[in-house]
């Protein structure tokens, strides 16, 4: 009997069986999800350096598409340009505003001593021997006036310099604790005061070593990233064949909610800055120039940024007064605040609707919960991003829900025209 022939191999591809049954599929979904979750969880450590990553990532991208789109340049090339525009910025930054905090720190001394010499003055002209001026009396803020002839005495005798320090210094403790409560040990208080203040100048030097290090680091990571952009764009979207339209429009509606927001913020942080340094100029308040970078970084944070402001607004004017306007510290102050209140509600209740569109379209209660997360979590970089993250997870689940109800998410719109960055 003759053998039969194995049949001849078909020259039609075949089609593609998974070995997979469709439960094992979903199962290993679910647990690619709860991995990336805990990926997630892992990266908390390095939070600040990725959020400041893609934060120079998007600043450099979007330019430097525009660029190598409209130019003959390259957009590898574009990108190192703008690498470096931002780098001569931050460098431009910190040489300008390191002088400034100089200034203002010595500002703050003069005024110090201004006052210790005003005392030394005021407690050399009074004489305890004179019946009309036997209390010795401090004025405070808000007309409130201090009975300190116990600590004028030793005081006075310690500034005239007296034969024995040892025995005014003593009458000096002696007096400070008839004003305190038994129970306060001023040494105790002093070295605890001594501490604190140690303590703030550490971490004021751990914080600008460690801006100084995430902006490096991030500075860094965005270049490689943006160079190495271009391999992966046309490759992200292959595997959704069928997907390709929606996929691109929900990638377009997300990337419109960064760049509004973006471009929104950074005006009005311009315009608040502006505004604020014309203010303080022509009050008459020292360090204007630093104290509206304060308040114009502090705004950038949406909604409560503008509340916050308010405290380096406070302080300065109630430590340094003014040189224009002839009002007590805690005048000028007040009134230092109650005029940028009303400059900062005219900026973000006439100005600000009208920068920002539609680009984030969420109700208030919803942007201060938010921001609350977002600053528990990221510190001042999660609640300056959590908005735009918000409007991005608000389209993906306008995408979601679409989806869920086997309808189009985006019902007669065309897919949008794909710039290659490999070309361009």
């Amino acid at each position: 009997m003759a053998s039969i022939p194995p049949p001849l191999p078909s020259s039609e591809p075949s089609i593609y069986q998974p070995d997979w049954a469709p439960w094992v599929r979903q199962f290993i979904s679910i647990g690619l999800v709860i991995a990336g979750v805990w990926a997630l969880t892992l990266l908390t450590p390095v939070i600040t350096i990725l959020i400041t990553t893609f934060l120079l990532s998007f600043l450099m991208f979007v330019p430097a598409r525009v660029v190598a789109w409209r130019t003959p340049l390259t957009y590898p090339v574009c990108v190192l340009i703008m690498f470096l525009i931002v780098l001569l910025l931050i460098i431009l930054l910190v040489l300008v505003i390191v002088p400034a905090f100089v200034d203002l720190a010595q500002n703050v001394i003069e005024s110090v001593n201004r006052a210790l010499i005003s005392v030394q003055d005021t407690l050399n002209a009074w004489d305890p021997s004179n019946p009309d001026t036997t209390q010795f009396f401090v004025n405070l803020p808000l007309g409130i006036q201090f009975d300190a002839t116990q600590l004028a005495l030793p005081l006075k005798e310690l500034i005239a310099g007296s034969d024995n320090p040892e025995t005014a210094l003593l009458d000096l403790q002696a007096a400070l604790f008839s004003l305190l409560p038994v129970n306060i040990n001023v040494g105790a208080v002093a070295s605890s005061v001594a501490n604190t203040v140690g303590s703030v100048a550490l971490w004021l030097v751990g914080t600008v070593g460690n801006l100084m290090s995430t902006l490096t680091v991030s500075l860094l990571l965005s270049l490689v990233i943006l160079l190495e952009l271009p391999r992966y764009q046309t490759g992200a979207l292959e595997g959704f064949p069928r997907h390709q339209r929606e996929l691109r429009l929900l990638g377009q509606k997300i990337m419109n909610v960064w760049t509004g927001f973006f471009r929104g913020q950074l005006f009005l942080c311009f315009i608040i800055g502006v505004m604020t340094y014309l203010q303080l100029m022509l009050t008459g308040v020292p360090s204007a120039f630093i104290v509206s970078v304060i308040v114009a970084v502090i705004s950038l944070i949406p909604t409560i940024g503008g509340i916050i402001a308010l405290i380096p607004l406070f302080i300065m004017p109630l430590i340094q007064g003014s040189t224009v306007l002839p009002f007590d510290p805690i005048t000028m102050a007040i009134v230092t605040v109650l005029v940028n209140l009303v400059i900062s509600q005219v900026i973000w209740n006439v100005i600000a609707p009208k920068v920002m569109g539609d680009a984030v379209n969420l109700p208030l209660p919803l942007i201060i919960l938010g921001i609350i997360i977002g600053a528990a979590v990221g510190g001042a970089l999660g609640a300056f991003l959590i908005v735009p993250i918000l409007g991005m997870v608000r389209v993906l689940i306008a995408y979601l829900m679409a989806k869920v109800a086997r309808r189009d998410p985006y019902p007669g719109e065309e897919m949008p025209a794909v710039i290659e960055l490999a070309e361009i």
